[in-house]
């Protein structure tokens, strides 16, 4: 079992991605067993490995991968950064904080937008570990899930009123997007008005909040409302653009970097 379970393994460094998501399959079908290599041998993977690793490590709910995870961090592949910051919060690691911080401090000072997906998935993840608080305001939060819309979701009548709510509170819309919810409980996305905004970083944060109010109240008016349909909204406030410099880390506490990563400080290393 140990030979087939490095060979596995191994394959999910193939140039074939389907060799690599058939052997990802295996891993996770063989259990906690399959952790201990895997976890010795994800920094050498390639990216798409790594992400395939990340898929097994989160599937088999075990917290033992959170240094590897802490350490893909720095990885070049933004994808990679954040699929391990996402496993992280799946994993309920407390102590990722700080280095979750330090990469989502890196993204803003990258100048990456905000509805990156980077972005997103950085700050999803410090929300889920307690790290980041939603700012929702009252109305907002009661109109989430009424109407038979599941719980998270707005229907889509109440969509105008969301966004002039949030932008009354502070928040910086970014992007929404409509679903039709399936007969089985699940959702589909529904096809949206293809009106996107930016936040202009350089203005004044009021002038963003008002900027991107516009341009979400514009495409809300270009959705469909039919019946059923439910939306989910993407929305920042003014801290979420801030970088914190007391964040930093030491240099002796940077994570261990292996082949694909990179010190989280964006230096080179000999």
């Amino acid at each position: 079992m140990e030979d087939e379970i490095a060979r596995k393994v191994a394959q999910l460094d193939a140039e074939s991605t389907e060799v690599a998501e058939e052997a990802q399959h295996t891993l996770i079908a063989l259990g906690p067993q399959v952790l201990e290599p895997l976890i010795a041998a994800a920094p050498a993977l390639n990216p798409f490995g790594q992400l395939c690793a990340v898929e097994v490590f989160t599937a088999l709910g075990d917290p033992r991968p959170a240094d590897t995870l802490i350490g893909m961090l720095g990885s070049e592949s933004a994808t990679v950064r954040q699929w391990a910051a996402e496993a992280l919060a799946d994993l309920g690691v407390q102590r990722a904080v700080p280095r979750l911080w330090q990469t989502y401090d890196a993204f803003l000072r990258r100048g990456e937008a905000p509805d990156d997906s980077e972005g997103e998935g950085l700050r999803w993840a410090l929300t889920e570990l307690g790290a980041r608080e939603t700012v929702l305001p009252r109305r907002s939060a009661a109109l989430c899930g009424t109407g038979g819309a599941p719980t998270g979701l707005w229907p889509v009548e109440h969509l105008p009123e969301v966004i002039r709510d949030l932008a009354d509170h502070g928040q910086a819309v970014l992007y929404f997007q409509v679903w039709e919810v399936t007969f089985d409980g699940g959702r589909r996305g529904v096809r949206g008005p293809g009106i996107d905004w930016t936040v202009d970083r350089d203005r004044p944060w009021s002038g963003c909040v008002a900027s991107c109010r516009d341009w979400a109240l514009l495409a809300a008016e270009a959705v469909d409302m039919a019946p059923g349909r439910v939306v989910t909204i993407s929305w920042i406030d003014a801290a979420d653009l801030r970088v914190d410099s007391s964040r930093e880390l030491p240099a002796a506490d940077q994570p261990e970097i292996g082949p694909g990563m990179r010190p989280l400080d964006g230096t080179a290393r000999d």
